[in-house]
């Protein structure tokens, strides 16, 4: 005996695609002098920074293989830019950013993503508040903080390494953007 329709199971509903991952994403950066290495939650080295500290040839942000994603340079006092790759070509300028205050126990540094004129009069696009000496950054977008950084703390211990701390970055953000605005806050004086 045939069912009519009407009882027939409805069809099952198509997967949907998830773009951006849901939960947060923590990389833990081992620091020696202006040298880092970003390690994912499985312990696989991710990203390397490393550099000639502002010179010519910047400081570069590298994959996990070796690969040079993100270059960096001093274009002035307290001013930086960053390019795609090994660039170094006006028109591949991902972001420039520049330090607005700088104390001892407190860093901003505001960065400014393409087409921008001047600094004067624009807004910034991101704001990275924090303190190098903690190892503390919040980056800011808008209203909403798109990653942080922070030491990594043990239960009953004293004195905690400043070489070593986390960076967490929240869902729906460039990881790579991310840790270039990084190595511009921790890496370059």
């Amino acid at each position: 005996m045939d069912q009519p329709a009407a009882f027939a199971p409805p069809p099952a509903p198509a997967p949907v695609p998830v773009a951006w991952s849901v939960v947060p994403v923590d990389f833990t950066v081992f620091k020696k002098g202006t040298e880092m290495a970003m390690h994912d939650a499985t312990g696989r080295l991710a990203f390397r920074i490393a550099g000639g500290g502002g010179g010519d040839g910047g400081t570069a942000l590298f994959d996990g293989t070796g690969g040079v994603l993100v270059t960096v340079r001093t274009s002035g006092q307290g001013e930086w830019q960053a390019f795609s790759g090994n660039s170094m070509e006006h028109r591949h300028i991902i972001f420039t950013a520049k330090v607005m205050s700088a104390s001892s126990s407190r860093k901003e540094v505001h960065v400014f993503i393409p087409p921008i004129s001047s600094f004067e009069g624009s807004k910034p696009i991101y704001r990275l508040l924090g303190s190098t000496f903690r190892r503390a950054c919040t980056i800011i977008k808008g209203d909403s903080i798109v990653a942080q950084t922070n030491l990594l703390y043990k239960l009953k211990k004293t004195l905690y390494s400043r070489r070593k701390f986390r960076v967490t970055i929240y869902p729906g953000n460039d990881n790579i953007l991310i840790m270039a605005m990084i190595m511009t806050f921790f890496v370059e004086k």
